[in-house]
């Protein structure tokens, strides 16, 4: 107990790991989810929980460099997902919270943070002006303009080495 007290007053504690109940996602304690099933690590919030705003398709790319470059939990590499990334998420059998405003339930897990966006984009485009995401509330895909800001937010994700 002492030496915790110690650590903590001496700015030297470092963050405790929690993982879910299905122990597949591991709370880096720094903003981060590791998903044992994947080998990916996800940022805990979305865009719009990490900023207060919706972002179109051009920001969510814009939002990615501005991360890597502070360096988002001492990682520089973080990318926007790709469709098949956004949908290991997805858990119809998962609750994490309700879409702001809307009674639609967001399946992901418990883990990630509450209340964020539904609508994840992806890096993937459909020709010069759509690209797609993913639905949390459905599992499926969106296809829509990539000036499209209405309730959507990007979750950003980096490789394992």
């Amino acid at each position: 107990m002492f030496l915790g007290l110690a650590l903590l007053l001496s700015g030297k504690a470092e963050a405790v790991a929690s993982w879910s109940a299905d122990k597949r996602f591991k709370d880096n304690g720094d903003k981060t989810i590791t998903d044992s099933k994947t080998g990916l690590m996800w940022m805990k919030e979305d865009s719009y929980l990490h900023s207060g705003h919706w972002v179109n398709w051009f920001e969510s790319i814009q939002f990615i460099k501005e991360i890597n470059k502070e360096g988002f939990a001492n990682q520089y590499d973080w990318q926007l997902p790709t469709v098949k990334q956004l949908t290991t998420l997805y858990e119809m059998s998962k609750t994490n919270s309700k879409v702001l405003g809307k009674g639609m339930n967001i399946h992901i897990d418990s883990i990630f943070s509450k209340e964020g966006s539904a609508s994840l984009w992806s890096i993937e485009e459909n020709g010069n002006y759509n690209a797609f995401g993913v639905v949390f509330n459905t599992g499926k895909r969106f296809n829509k303009s990539k000036k499209s800001t209405f309730r959507k937010a990007v979750r950003a994700v980096r490789h394992l080495n």
